[in-house]
């Protein structure tokens, strides 16, 4: 159970960190088309997914048209978003990747990018992936393939699942009405206070320490290099304590809703 937290799940939140830096072709050096499809593919997502709604999230951060994290858009019935909620947090990012599958050929914003044949060509990949390392396994370990199979669900799920609290501690539960420069001031960021916090930061590489910075200052590649920039002084600081505060009224189905003119 140890590997599965180090290396396993510092590994998976690691290749979603990278997929998520060669979209923004952080490193101008490097072939990031290769990388991005490579990390993606790695993680068991369609590349085309998450290229194509992540443009959304930074557009229309902390509204319903964030596609990313709203892919079904606004849920009025109060029954359906608790189980929506529910849903998002126990199964973190492979639940709202695998709805904005489902959605984004039928949104008339998104239809025309979306490529049906790429979808089984992932497939494909995966198997081989998937199949080829669990092949090795057991050729040089021994390993069963129900052993194989446990150890790869419950990394991808930990993984997925501890990726999106990251994501949740940014921009969870949060919806803001007003200009663009004020939603991204409504992004909140991870204290290192304590030793809990450190550790997630750590299983998480640092995102949601210093998260505002990568919203008002997209194109600076600030997260790898915490405390470098000056955070503004207006910045939303939270602690695993306030987080825990914040999930309870999601998964109650109760949104936090903030109208700024």
């Amino acid at each position: 159970m140890l590997y599965l937290i180090f290396p396993g799940i510092y590994l998976f939140t690691w290749l979603g960190y990278l997929m998520h830096e060669s979209w923004h072709r952080y490193v101008p050096t490097v072939n990031n088309k290769f990388f991005y499809n490579a990390f993606a593919l790695m993680i068991l997502s369609d590349p085309q997914v998450y290229f194509i709604v992540h443009s959304t999230h930074h557009v229309y951060i902390h509204t319903n048209q964030d596609a990313e994290f709203h892919p079904i858009g606004e849920i009025k019935s109060h029954v359906l978003r608790v189980i929506y909620n529910w849903l998002e947090v126990l199964f973190g990012v492979a639940f709202l990747v695998g709805l904005a599958s489902i959605t984004l050929p039928h949104d008339v914003r998104f239809a025309k990018k979306y490529r049906f044949w790429k979808f089984p060509i992932s497939v494909g990949v995966w198997v081989v992936y998937i199949g080829g390392i669990g092949y090795l396994s057991h050729l040089v370990f021994g390993v069963t393939l129900s052993q194989t199979l446990l150890a790869y669900a419950l990394t991808y799920w930990l993984g997925s699942f501890l990726l999106h609290q990251s994501q949740l501690i940014e921009h969870g539960n949060l919806i803001i009405d007003g200009p663009i420069q004020q939603r991204n001031f409504g992004t909140r960021n991870l204290k290192p206070a304590g030793l809990a916090e450190k550790i997630f930061l750590f299983l998480t590489h640092n995102d949601s320490r210093e998260h505002i910075l990568h919203h008002t200052m997209t194109t600076i590649h600030s997260r790898p290099f915490p405390g470098k920039f000056t955070l503004q002084k207006n910045a939303v600081m939270i602690t695993l304590w306030d987080y825990l505060k914040i999930l309870s009224r999601m998964l109650l189905g109760k949104v936090d809703h903030q109208i700024i003119r």
